[in-house]
C-alpha cells in the first residue's frame, strides 16, 4: 500500500490544510441549519406582497437580490415586523449572528411573535449567549406550546458539550416528538441521548425510526446509520455493522465521520485494504484530525511498509503537535 501523492505534502504543507479544514468543518456543523425552514413564518400568513419576491430570491440563494427587497420592504413599511426579520434571516443565512440581532430585535418590537423568538434564540446560540438562548426558546414555547421547534432546539442544547444534561435533553426530545411524531432528526437525538444514558435498546429504536422517516421524506440523512454501525461493533457484530456504514458513507459522502466509522468496520473484519482507503478519505476530507494518519501508520506498519508508516506518523505528529489528540 502506497500512501497516495495527496499525503506526501511537507509538515507546514499539513498544517495550513489543516487549518484549512478547521474553518471548513466549523462552517459545517452549525446545529441546526438543517431544520432552518421551521423557523420561517409559512407563506400563507404573509402581509406584503413583497415576500413572495423575498422568499424567491432565498429559494435561488440570491443574497443581493434578497437584501434589496428587504431594504425595499423596510422603506415602504418600516411599522411592518416582516422587513426586518427577513434582514435578520439573512444574516443569520450568511452566519452574521451579530449582525442579526439588532433587526431581529427591531422585528421583535413589533411584534414579538414565535418566529422572531426561534430566529433570536438561534443568534443567541451562535453568539454564545446561551442564557439568552434558553430564555428566548423558553418564551417561544410559552407563545406557542404546540411549536415542536423550541423544544428540539433546547434538546440539541442539552445534547451539546456547552451545556451537556441527557436527562434534560431527553426531555425535550421527547416533547418535540409528541408534537411532530415524525420529526427525523429529533428521533436521532433522542437515540444518542439514550445511548450516551447507556440504553443501548433504546438508542437503536430510536435510530432504526430516525433512519425510516428520513427514507419516507426523501432526505438522506447519515448520522444514525453512523450510530447504528457504532452499536452493532460495541456488540461485536461488524457484519452486521457494515451496512449500515456503507449506506452512511453513500448517503453523505463528504463527511469524514461516515468515512472513520466504515474504517473500523473493514478492520474488525480484517479487511486492511478496505480500511486504509476508508482512513486515507478521513485525512482528506478531515485533514486536521490525526487519528486517520494513526490508523494509516498502524496499517502500513503491520503491511511492512516502513517509509509510507513513517510519513503517516510524522503527518500524525504534526497535527497532534498543533492541535492535541482526539
Amino acid at each position: 500500500m502506497k500512501i497516495p501523492a495527496r499525503f506526501t505534502a511537507t509538515t507546514r504543507g499539513w498544517a495550513l490544510s489543516a487549518l484549512c479544514g478547521l474553518l471548513i468543518l466549523i462552517s459545517q456543523t452549525v446545529p441546526g441549519q438543517e431544520d432552518l425552514h421551521e423557523l420561517l413564518p409559512p407563506a400563507a400568513a404573509d402581509q406584503s406582497l413583497s415576500l413572495a419576491k423575498i422568499r424567491t430570491a432565498f429559494a435561488s440563494n440570491d443574497f443581493p437580490a434578497a437584501q434589496a427587497a428587504i431594504e425595499n420592504l423596510i422603506k415602504l413599511a418600516p411599522k411592518n415586523f416582516e422587513g426586518y426579520f427577513w434582514q435578520g434571516f439573512l444574516e443569520f443565512q450568511k452566519h452574521n449572528y451579530s449582525d442579526a440581532v439588532l433587526p431581529l430585535r427591531q422585528a421583535q418590537a413589533l411584534d414579538n411573535n414565535i418566529h422572531v423568538l426561534k430566529l433570536l434564540g438561534l443568534s443567541y446560540y451562535f453568539l454564545g449567549q446561551f442564557r439568552l438562548f434558553a430564555r428566548t426558546m423558553q418564551e417561544a414555547i410559552e407563545k406557542d406550546p404546540q411549536d415542536f421547534a423550541p423544544y428540539y432546539y433546547l434538546g440539541r442544547y442539552y445534547a451539546s458539550t456547552d451545556a451537556t444534561d441527557f436527562a434534560k435533553a431527553t426531555g425535550y426530545f421527547q416533547a418535540a416528538l409528541q408534537r411532530k411524531p415524525d420529526h427525523y432528526s429529533s428521533h436521532y437525538y433522542l437515540g444518542y441521548c439514550e445511548e450516551s444514558e447507556r440504553k443501548p435498546k433504546e438508542a437503536e429504536a430510536e435510530y432504526l425510526r430516525s433512519i425510516e422517516l428520513a427514507e419516507a421524506a426523501g432526505q438522506k440523512f447519515a448520522p444514525p446509520q453512523q450510530r447504528m454501525a457504532q452499536l452493532k461493533l460495541l456488540s461485536m457484530k461488524p457484519l452486521d455493522a457494515l451496512p449500515f456504514a456503507r449506506k452512511a458513507v453513500s448517503l453523505d459522502p463528504r463527511d469524514a465521520t461516515g468515512h472513520e466509522v466504515l474504517a473500523r468496520v473493514y478492520t474488525h473484519l480484517h479487511r486492511q485494504d478496505e480500511a486504509a482507503i476508508e482512513w486515507e478519505l478521513a485525512a482528506e476530507l478531515e485533514p486536521n484530525n490525526p487519528t486517520p494518519f494513526y490508523r494509516l501508520y498502524r496499517i502500513y506498519l503491520e503491511a511492512g511498509n516502513k517509509q509510507d508508516a513513517d510519513q503517516a506518523y510524522a503527518t500524525y505528529k504534526s497535527l497532534v503537535a498543533i492541535y492535541g489528540s482526539n
